[in-house]
């Protein structure tokens, strides 16, 4: 939210100091829990479930929330791609195409597990991630918060295992499902 709630030059945010303040993203509570969270990031921890779903219910007041999700996921897979070894990410580089794809999605699959909670496997030449954790939804009934996990799996997926397309999600806890799911399409 911070990230997008930024003015883009200094001389913007001079003549419209008073009016950031009243946005979400740049309000005092806002900035001391995300410095909160950048401790929690530093120490390699995790943030509780109940506080993902207040973050989520929060974004999802938003005018924006979709690019927020989005923005957040992709955000939060960078992040996760970072804790990954020098090695792996090297390899899901600059291997040979069939073992990188092979190192990528192993370390795709890791990420996806440890930070959004998803299981990832191969499906019909694609990309299947799953999840059975209920808290998307129970921040946001109508299954908004779903978009911050299809745009972290993507960007997962898109800076390990090459892939140039998007998520589809068929099935999701808010149409009555019983696992919100997220399918690879081709470009």
């Amino acid at each position: 939210m911070r990230h997008l709630d930024s003015p883009r030059d200094e001389e913007a945010a001079e003549y419209v100091d008073e009016h950031l303040k009243k946005r979400l993203g740049l309000s005092d509570t806002v900035a001391a829990q995300i410095a909160r969270y950048e401790v929690v990031v530093r120490r390699d921890q995790g943030v509780a479930t109940a506080e993902l779903e207040q973050i989520l219910r929060l974004v999802s007041r938003r005018n924006d929330a979709t690019l927020v999700f989005a923005d957040g996921g992709r955000r939060a897979a960078r992040r996760a791609m970072q804790r990954l070894a020098f090695s792996t990410r090297w390899a899901a580089r600059h291997l040979p195409r069939f073992a990188r794809r092979l190192v990528g999605f192993r370390a795709a699959r890791r990420c996806a597990g440890e930070v959004f909670g998803a299981s990832l496997a191969r499906r019909g030449g694609g990309a299947v991630a799953t999840i059975a954790d209920p808290v998307a939804v129970q921040a946001t009934p109508d299954g908004a918060a779903c978009a911050f996990f299809a745009a972290g799996i993507a960007e997962l997926l898109r800076q390990l295992v090459d892939f140039d397309g998007g998520m589809l999600h068929p099935a999701c806890r808010a149409r009555g499902d019983t696992r919100c799911e997220w399918r690879s399409t081709a470009p």
